[in-house]
């Protein structure tokens, strides 16, 4: 195989024989000068093939210990699905599962509601749901709530790509309207275009199509985040003020106010992207 191009030490983009283009993984296979043949395919660990390239810039924000973990569990998950899945699962997960630690570890837990409706819907993806989140739980010394069992869920929902996922679809066209409206918001509050190509804007935009599901599924946030939502909202006034006008806009949707934690979601959401994209522009590293 070739290796063409390093992520970091340990990751790097390579060609097979056949000249497809693959994520691989490896102690030290990114450490040599590119491009090199590296003829010894032991030392590769695993390979995706067909990844958004979005995703490629990711990998160095996210634990290696996180990410073999997760890739792990989903290597022992597809096996139990009948369907197939998006390869980009993996990246979405590993991405999610960080987040969800990251802010744990900080003590800024968004708790959300447990989806006994998905569950009765999706019963077999729900069970790898649980055992996903027990799992993480255990290995990584912390406790993810049970609403995101519901989030590990959608997320297999929305990676199936076969029969089971077009027979459960669902409209989309009022996601999207959303998303772009929300989008609008933003950059109009920060005075900013966002890169609709850019990693950080793909991740924004599925947090924000997980948060209109459960608002169309009726399965609001909790509201017992109050005093991190008013830390939040000083801390942070022009995120808050940015949020205060998508709630606004959200009412019209949805003809009722957000819950203070919803709110709190989409200030961490907002706020992480308007912070990693202000970043990118001005060429400096942000703090994870």
């Amino acid at each position: 195989m070739k290796i063409i191009k390093k992520i970091n030490n340990n990751v790097a983009i390579g060609l097979d024989g056949h000249g497809r283009e693959a994520i691989v993984f490896g102690k030290g296979i990114g450490f040599e000068k590119m491009p090199y043949e590296l003829k010894d395919l032991s030392k590769i660990d695993r390979t995706y093939y067909d990844i958004d390239e979005r995703y490629i810039g990711m990998l160095n924000e996210i634990d290696e210990k996180i990410f073999s973990l997760v890739a792990r569990m989903c290597d022992i998950a597809k096996n139990r699905i009948e369907d197939n899945l998006n390869p980009n699962l993996v990246f979405i997960l590993a991405d999610h599962i960080s987040f969800a630690v990251t802010r744990y570890q900080k003590g800024m837990n968004v708790t959300l509601l447990y989806s006994y409706e998905l569950e009765y819907e999706y019963p077999e993806i729900t069970k790898i749901a649980k055992w996903f989140i027990k799992n993480i739980n255990e290995k990584l010394k912390v406790h993810l709530d049970k609403g995101e069992v519901t989030s590990i869920t959608m997320h297999f929902i929305n990676a199936m790509e076969g029969s089971n996922k077009h027979n459960h679809a669902k409209a989309t066209d009022k996601t999207s309207r959303i998303i772009r409206n929300v989008t609008k918001i933003v950059e109009d509050y920060f005075n900013m275009i966002l890169d609709k190509n850019s990693f950080n804007y793909f991740r924004f935009k599925n947090h924000l199509k997980y948060f209109v599901q459960r608002k169309e599924r009726n399965e609001e946030f909790t509201d017992s985040n109050l005093d991190l939502y008013e830390g939040m909202k000083e801390k942070y006034h022009e995120t808050y003020e940015c949020v205060s006008k998508i709630e606004e806009y959200l009412f019209q949707e949805f003809n009722e106010k957000c819950t203070h934690e919803e709110l709190l979601y989409l200030m961490i959401h907002v706020n992480r992207l308007y912070t990693k994209e202000d970043c990118n522009r001005k060429g400096i590293t942000p703090e994870k």
